[in-house]
């Protein structure tokens, strides 16, 4: 809704992949996108290529006003005149851009900046939550499963010390038996713990 009341053309949320140190495209409006909210040919850059990429290695927000005469601008779906990028940190740390572009040179202007700064803002708390949210879960599955384990190791005792036990209760009953001088008792006892 904010995208199309500023009259946009595109816009895509590029995310940093932690490990692999690359922009990857998460989210788009646009011609970026299908019916089905899926994005068409998702682009990746590696952080300092293009305008995107020098953005999040800068952390610092800009407007192209001409991407013909910008040597880093990269074409992904088509060529476009203008661009505006704007991080998406918190706590300190680049979690990706929003990128715009438009088909018209200078179209961009400060209050579509600010506004993009404070959805840039916004989604970097979000995503702070849901990873915070994700490492609670994965927390409590993982002390669900050590829990389990120590369960099961539990059990192994357990039954590490019955069997000793059963042996020597069965062993003590057919002596009993023995004792008492009941040979058909022992011997069927006898027979049985045999079997078993």
């Amino acid at each position: 809704n904010c995208i199309s009341k500023l009259n946009f053309e595109d816009c895509v949320i590029y995310l940093l992949h932690p490990q692999r140190q690359v922009l990857q495209q998460k989210a788009a409006w646009g011609p970026k996108t299908t019916e089905e909210n899926k994005i068409v040919k998702p682009l990746e850059l590696s952080l300092g290529k293009g305008i995107v990429g020098s953005v999040a290695q800068s952390g610092l927000s800009e407007i192209i006003n001409d991407t013909s005469l910008d040597n880093r601008y990269v074409v992904d779906d088509e060529v476009r005149m203008s661009e505006i990028c704007v991080p998406i940190i918190a706590g300190g740390e680049i979690l990706g851009v929003i990128d715009s572009e438009h088909s018209k040179k200078h179209f961009f202007q400060q209050r579509h900046l600010a506004i993009l700064n404070t959805i840039a803002s916004i989604l970097g708390s979000k995503i702070m939550s849901a990873r915070a949210e994700a490492a609670k879960r994965n927390a409590e599955m993982a002390l669900l499963e050590n829990k389990q384990r120590t369960s099961e190791v539990e059990m192994k005792a357990l039954r590490a010390q019955m069997n000793p036990h059963f042996m020597f209760n069965s062993l003590n009953s057919i002596n009993n038996f023995i004792l008492k001088n009941d040979a058909d008792n022992a011997s069927a006892y006898l027979t049985r713990f045999a079997r078993l």
